[in-house]
């Protein structure tokens, strides 16, 4: 099936919301198809299961998000303002795709050898400029106690905690909290020369 079939957005976009509100379990693909205007049989055209399906989102998702991390970290300003800008904007990002934030955090357990997998294959397809980038913070004394993989699992570790008691509590902003942490670990790992 065509993968730009507007049928396929709306089938996405209605079980990321019937998951974030039913939860994954609960979840009946009937009530999907009937949100997204489509069949049942529709559904499992694209998607071979309602697993398929979670997955899918999560994937997408995901995929927004590095296309959000590369656009920032390729920008031509400071190193300093391109990581706060990236920060932001994922972070914005999670905070305006609530249902997604939440179908990930609900959900990530049984998914979770999945979501990591896809999670490591961009990490991995990417790593080459996000060293680049560390190595243009490295020379200014910034992030030099950890290689880049780990600072990253670190600084996406902090964005996952900040967004999981943002999604539970809803209180603040989470653009702001994801903003301030990361000033805070900034300025706690630059090495003073």
């Amino acid at each position: 099936m065509n993968p730009t079939d507007p049928r396929r957005a709306r089938i996405l976009i209605s079980a990321q919301e019937v998951f974030a509100t039913e939860g994954f379990r609960s979840a009946e693909v009937k009530t999907i198809a009937e949100r997204a205007g489509v069949g049942k049989a529709t559904i499992y055209k694209f998607f071979a299961s309602k697993d398929a399906l979670l997955l899918t989102i999560v994937e997408e998702n995901l995929n927004q998000i590095r296309d959000l991390i590369l656009a920032a970290l390729l920008s031509d300003v400071a190193p300093l303002q391109r990581l706060e800008t990236l920060c932001r904007h994922v972070a914005r990002f999670l905070e305006n795709n609530q249902d997604f934030s939440r179908v990930l955090i609900q959900e990530a357990g049984d998914f979770m050898g999945d979501i990591q997998r896809q999670y490591l294959a961009l990490m991995e397809q990417n790593l080459p400029v996000a060293d680049a980038f560390f190595s243009e913070l490295r020379k200014d004394g910034y992030f030099v106690a950890l290689p880049t993989r780990d600072t990253i699992l670190m600084m996406i570790n902090l964005v996952v905690g900040t967004t999981y008691t943002w999604a539970l509590t809803g209180e603040g902003s989470l653009e702001q909290q994801a903003s301030d942490y990361m000033q805070v670990l900034i300025r706690g790992l630059r090495q003073e020369a």
